[in-house]
């Protein structure tokens, strides 16, 4: 193997890396965000257990309150958490098909099979396919996360109490 065969894998071999970096930068976001989420249901299911310990009979608030933590906000944040929890699987499994690439392509060079190139784009598409996926399930949870926020501050936001009088009606 001549030293320009192996100077044009390395340059070849250099995309899969730039968008493994892209994964790698991506997954620490998505881990914060993921723990963020894990936290908020610690404290959530730890309000509810707090409230189901006292007697609500004389506190209409807090009961719609447990009621909303239990029936609106748990759930809730149980699907953002599953959608984080998918989107991190799918992109660990991008840098996997990322990595294969590379090898591919070393392999698509040391052994000069004309057909390999098309695996080796193919399966660099597939990788990026799973990004692009992870990006729009994300997208999605992102999107819909404003919910969380609305069920759980609706019964102590005097902002909200009007317009939330006005739904029923």
């Amino acid at each position: 193997m001549t030293s320009e065969t192996i100077v044009k894998a390395i340059s070849l071999i250099l995309a899969p890396v730039v968008m493994i970096t892209a994964c790698a930068i991506l997954q620490n976001g998505l881990i914060a965000h993921y723990s963020g989420i894990s936290n908020h249901l610690r404290s959530v299911n730890q309000e509810i257990l707090s409230l189901s310990e006292i007697d609500l009979s004389s506190s209409p608030s807090r009961a719609a309150h447990l009621h909303d933590l239990e029936h609106l906000l748990l759930p809730d944040l149980f699907h953002r958490n599953h959608i984080v929890h998918t989107v991190l699987g799918w992109v660990y499994t991008a840098v996997l098909v990322l990595i294969v690439d590379m090898f591919a392509i070393a392999i698509a060079i040391a052994t000069g099979i004309s057909w390999l190139a098309q695996v080796v784009l193919i399966i660099f598409l597939v990788g990026v396919g799973m990004l692009f996926w992870s990006i729009m399930l994300v997208s999605h949870e992102l999107h819909t996360s404003h919910r969380s926020l609305q069920i759980e501050v609706h019964h102590a936001c005097e902002l909200c109490q009007p317009k939330r009088r006005n739904q029923r009606h």
